[in-house]
């Protein structure tokens, strides 16, 4: 008997002996059926459905004392003995790995995603259900590890776990991965990411602390965002052939200062061909041979930034050669131009700005707004300007839950004359006015000045805005002197 037999068989006890009143007959029939409505479910998927349309996985134990479903992004690292279903959207092996065969998966839910590591004999019993990216299983008799590069749960399929095929899942595979922009904003981590090749380099072998290596290093852009990818070791050859256009979707990216690297979990799951959209869009936002001057220097973690002009946009090249200082000219050879909330992103190649001494100067556009505009306007939207005032009452900071988890936030009101507009600022802004006493006259520069709920201005601080003190207030001068 094979070993799919067995388990069906011990799968068809179960059930029966939850269900007495129901016969072996009955039961089967209902298998076979399960069976006809989809060519793509084995006897144990089938079986495994019809169970749980019959309630056999509710309150009490019941199939291989399996409870319910666990969900996916509820699963925590230590279980004995958990069971889950999802939709499998990356595969990769079998690999001999320390005297074992190891095939990896990756499946998710409407909660979450997670690793599953399927461990020698269970190889071949995966293997023989021919899984598809899409297929929907179930994982059951699972136990779970915590992932240390990450903290995060990998699911275990050890000799009494079982994998069962379900049939066709209804979302796509593709829909778990984030484009590499969202991944960009939401900051370093470790994250399943879909994104188009921009340039291929070539393979190239370098000298490390352990030896010679063979790299090569991919420019990756999203829908907004651009990162490069470094591929080290083993791993070139399987990005060796990409094209430029192409779509690739890579699990287990981690992304730090904004560049990108593979982790041991990291697979290359999904590849589609370049298009005509992915090479226009890549045509578009190729920028060449393009000059600015520099109006301010913004120093990051990741390197600086310099906010420049054309005369007539500004825009942020990244990253910026050092040294640089405002007034001075650069030449950008060969950058990826990206519109992120409104801001215009200059994401150049490695030597690809030069500082140089231009023909003729560029004239920087006036970007200086009077508050008494923005009051009256009926413009409802101004990116990076400038504006001053006098910063007359603020909040003290306090905690924000985002998306990206908590971060702090600063509301303020700044005044000049008879007109005052409110404000807000986040992260390390909000500690900045936070540290400004009110009364001090301040510019804030490129900043954007946007309608709120209340359908009235609010200035909006980022990380790219730079808060000027112009004045302190007159009592404060005078415990100086």
């Amino acid at each position: 008997m094979s070993e799919d037999l067995r388990e069906y068989s011990r799968l068809l006890e179960r059930v029966l002996a939850r269900f007495p009143g129901l016969s072996r007959e009955e039961l089967e029939a209902m298998v076979e059926a399960k069976l006809r409505e989809s060519k793509l479910l084995n006897r144990v998927g089938a079986l495994l459905l019809v169970a749980e349309e019959l309630g056999a996985f509710r309150e009490r134990e019941d199939i291989g004392e399996v409870k319910s479903y666990a969900r996916i992004g509820g699963l925590v690292p230590g279980l004995r003995d958990v069971s889950v279903r999802g939709i499998v959207y990356a595969m990769a092996g079998p690999i001999e790995a320390g005297g074992h065969r190891i095939l990896r998966l990756k499946m998710g839910d409407e909660t979450g995603s997670v690793n599953v590591i399927i461990w020698d004999e269970k190889v071949d019993e995966v293997n023989a259900l021919s899984l598809k990216l899409g297929d929907q299983i179930a994982v059951l008799h699972g136990y779970t590890r915590e992932r240390v590069e990450t903290g995060r749960p990998e699911l275990h399929v050890g000799a009494s776990g079982v994998v069962a095929k379900l049939g066709e899942g209804v979302r796509d595979p593709r829909s778990f991965y984030l484009d590499l922009g969202e991944a960009l904003e939401a900051g370093d981590g470790v994250y399943d990411v879909r994104a188009i090749v921009l340039d291929v380099g070539e393979e190239r072998q370098v000298t490390t602390r352990y030896g010679e290596a063979t790299l090569r290093e991919l420019r990756l852009i999203g829908e907004s965002g651009e990162a490069r990818l470094t591929i080290w070791r083993d791993r070139v050859g399987e990005f060796g052939d990409l094209e430029v256009g192409e779509t690739i979707y890579v699990t287990d990216l981690r992304i730090e200062g904004g560049r990108a690297a593979l982790t041991p979990r990291s697979i290359l799951a999904i590849r589609e061909k370049p298009t005509e959209e992915t090479l226009r869009m890549i045509q578009e936002r190729k920028v060449r041979e393009l000059i600015l001057r520099v109006l301010d220097i913004i120093e990051r973690r990741a390197g600086a930034v310099a906010i420049a002009t054309d005369g007539r946009e500004v825009v942020r090249v990244q990253p910026c050669p050092p040294g640089i200082r405002p007034g001075d000219h650069l030449l950008v050879r060969d950058a990826v131009r990206e519109v992120r909330r409104g801001r215009i992103r200059l994401l150049c190649s490695e030597g690809g700005v030069e500082r140089i001494e231009p023909a003729q100067p560029i004239e920087p556009p006036n970007k200086t707004i009077k508050l008494s505009e923005v009051v009256s306007s009926r413009d409802t939207e101004f990116m990076d300007v400038i504006v001053e005032g006098i910063l007359y009452t603020k909040t003290q900071p306090f905690k924000v839950r985002t998306r990206y988890g908590e971060v702090d936030k600063v509301g303020f009101w700044i005044r000049d004359g008879d007109a005052a507009v409110q404000g807000s600022a986040w992260r390390g802004k909000a500690i900045e006015i936070a540290s400004i006493q009110e009364g001090t006259k301040i510019r804030l520069k490129w900043i954007s000045i946007k309608m709120n709920i209340f359908n009235e201005p609010e200035i909006q601080l980022d990380e790219d805005s730079i808060i000027e003190v112009l004045e302190k207030p007159e009592q404060e001068d005078k415990a100086e002197k």
